[in-house]
Formats: C-alpha cells, structure tokens, sequence
C-alpha cells in the first residue's frame, strides 16, 4: 500500500502506449512496465501486493504443478522467491511498509497446521526473518490486514469462546494489542497515525476508529468495496442507478465528501492524494487522480484491455497491478 523508476526508453514505450496527463495538473506521463517474474513460473499467476515505495516490492506467485503458492520479493526490480517461506500453505502478502517489512498471512506447515500472521523483515537485503504475530489471549489470529510505517500491525482475528470476528491493533503507543469489536464494522485500512477504518457495509461510508473514538463518515448512499485511507484521506465508492453508474468519494475530513472528477471506482490511496481507480462507471478503463482531480487513464501493454482492479500505490507514486492472463505490470510518471 503504502503501500521509482524514471528512464523512459524504447523498451518501456514498446511495452504499452504513453498518456500524456492535463498541463493543469501534474505534468508528466504515465508510463507502464511488465514486471518480472520468477523464472520457470507462469507470469500470469503472480500478484503485486506491497512496495516499500523504495523500488522493492513484493507479492505473490502460483508455483507450478501445485495448489499452493510461493512469496515474492523483487528487489530493484529483480524477484526472488522466498525460502523462508517454503513450508508454508498458501501465502499471501497483505502489505509492505517503508522499512520493507512484509505482512504475511499463511499456514505453518511446521507449526499448528493453522492459519497464521507474520511479519518477514530483511527480505530485501537477503535472507529474512519471520515472526509469528500472537493474537491476544483467547482469541486467534486469522488474516492480515494492513502494517502502516511505524511498524503496526491491523489484523482480524476470532474468539476462541463463541467464533466472532474482531479486529486487531498491535500498536506501538499501546501496551498490549489493541481489540477493536464494534458492530459499527470491521478494520479494513490501516494509516500512518494508527487510525483505522472501518467497513460498515454497503449502507454506510464507514467510520475511523482513533485511539479509541469512533467517527462517523458522513454520507448517505449505497458503498461498495471497502475503501482505503492514508495520510487522513478517505476513498470510497458509491453505486448508483443504473448499474454500472458509480461515483467515487473523497474525506478530507469525515463531515465532508468530495466527489471525484469522472471518478466511477476509487480504490487505493497513496499519502500524496494519488488515487487508482476506475473511470466514470464500475467498469470504466482503470485510471488515476490526484485528491479529486483527474490525471489521466493508465496506460495499458499492447494487446491488454485493462487491468484486473487490484492495485498498490506507492508513496512514491508507482503503481502496481496486473492484468488477467497477462501478468504483474507497473506504471510510473515520467516528467522526460
């Protein structure tokens, strides 16, 4: 999320065309990039899931011949998979901050045989460690969430005693982790400050748990996906009749929504106010903003349609995402 390159050469304009962006607005061009993949897998199985914002990132790749999964870390620019990881089942990547740790979700086959939480550090400088997130007494840690750059944790987990769903902060101005259990939603996004947010379902924009407080999102209408937040900005998307017409929103501060200029779909938000989404409709061509205002639409390799919706954005303003039956692709904005 949270979660770089800048040479525009012959090889990045063969790989897709080149949008130029409003004069008005940040004038540079976006540009788009295959991703490598490990070799001997299959491109169009692996995932982008955190960057450091640093020119490292990491995800997800299908290993070959099995149900299972392998993690991936691509360290300026080269991937590699990671061993550490080797008796895990099904590991997923949640999240990477700034100092390049990773949140991972997986099984152990090792351990309990159950689904666990773990933060792998040092991956980018060579072999990392990995360290179980303990869930806090009589409750089971299920899934990562988020990790925001202080290092903090969000994760949901389960009560032991009747199986309900809370959420989880490991926070570091906290003395023990944080139970957020609140039938107002479950934590979905994790920013810097340690505010989460909260998912109230498709009737609700949501509301920000801080330190304690819960805030309403003001808004009325019916919100689909989960939103995101970073640097105290709120993106959400609301459906509207008739399908596929939707307009997505921006927070600023939770009394007053900002629509977004030609904005159907708002997915991710970076710290600079860069948005991913998509243009106009649920289905509009994948596109950017900056806060409310639009940039331009990505840039697509040819022979590529569009991407499959599931991006991570940088603070350094890259971004990752793929395309169905193609494989992980990256844009960046070239000021050349």
């Amino acid at each position: 999320m949270h979660k770089r390159f800048g040479m525009l050469t012959a090889a990045v304009l063969a790989a897709g065309m080149v949008f130029a962006i409003p004069a008005q607005a940040d004038t540079c061009r976006w540009i788009v990039e295959d991703i490598k993949t490990p070799e001997g897998y299959d491109p169009a199985s692996a995932r982008v899931s955190g960057t450091d914002s640093k020119g490292n990132f990491s995800g997800t790749v299908t290993i070959p011949g099995q149900n299972n999964g392998a993690i991936v870390l691509w360290t300026n620019g080269e991937p590699r998979v990671a061993s550490e990881f080797a008796n895990f089942n099904f590991p997923q990547v949640n999240d990477e901050n700034s100092a390049g740790t990773v949140l991972v979700t997986g099984v152990d086959r090792a351990g309990a045989g159950e689904w666990g939480v773990y933060l792998y550090t040092g991956g980018h400088i060579g072999n990392g460690a990995v360290t179980q997130v303990q869930a806090p007494e009589g409750y089971r840690a299920e899934r990562g969430i988020a990790l925001n750059d202080r290092g903090e944790v969000l994760f949901s987990a389960r009560s032991s005693k009747d199986e309900h769903v809370v959420t989880v902060l490991w926070s570091m101005v906290a003395a023990r982790p944080i139970v957020i259990d609140t039938p107002l939603g479950q934590g979905v996004d994790l920013d810097n400050d340690g505010t989460v947010l909260l998912h109230a379902g498709n009737t609700h924009p949501g509301y920000l748990w801080r330190a304690g407080q819960i805030i309403p999102l003001s808004g009325k209408g019916s919100f689909v996906g989960s939103g995101a937040i970073r640097g105290g900005k709120v993106v959400r998307t609301e459906s509207t009749s008739p399908w596929p017409e939707a307009q997505s929103w921006l927070w600023e501060n939770p009394d007053e929504p900002r629509p977004i200029e030609d904005g159907g779909t708002a997915w991710i938000i970076n710290s600079n106010g860069l948005i991913v989404g998509g243009r106009s409709t649920h289905v509009g061509p994948s596109a950017v903003w900056r806060n409310t205002t639009l940039l331009a639409e990505l840039p697509m390799p040819d022979g590529v349609r569009d991407a499959s919706g599931v991006f991570v954005v940088g603070d350094d303003d890259v971004i990752y995402g793929d395309a169905s039956n193609y494989g992980p692709l990256k844009w960046s904005c070239s000021y050349r």
